[in-house]
């Protein structure tokens, strides 16, 4: 069963600016995301890391992968999700916040070793 974030990561992967199609396998889909993140952002991987490499670029909202990024609409399907408490505290929307793009970035390279 895939997590929320490995979901997000999933339904959001959008390959047809790059002239694939999207009508692939999730394995094909994580594979292509990969290569396209390599090839526009992999030559930040030796500096940083390639999970951070990742991250850093998907904060930068690849047309490729278009996550939910506005705080107020991340908070929305945390709360709808179940991922934050009806009555969570401003401090704890803020961790989730804080750690949103890295968990989606931990939940990319899952998929990617694991499809």
């Amino acid at each position: 069963m895939k997590t929320f974030f490995e979901k997000t990561i999933l339904e959001n992967i959008d390959l047809e600016g790059y002239g694939l199609s999207n009508d692939l396998t999730e394995y094909d889909k994580v594979k292509k995301l990969h290569k396209i993140f390599k090839g526009e952002y992999g030559w930040n991987i030796d500096r940083m890391g390639e999970r951070r490499a990742f991250c850093e670029w998907l904060q930068g909202l690849p047309s490729a992968l278009t996550v939910p990024f506005y705080n107020y609409e991340i908070l929305n399907i945390a709360y709808l999700n179940g991922l934050i408490k009806a009555n969570a505290t401003e401090d704890e929307e803020d961790k989730f916040l804080n750690n949103y793009f890295v968990n989606l970035s931990d939940a990319f390279f899952t998929l990617y070793n694991n499809l």
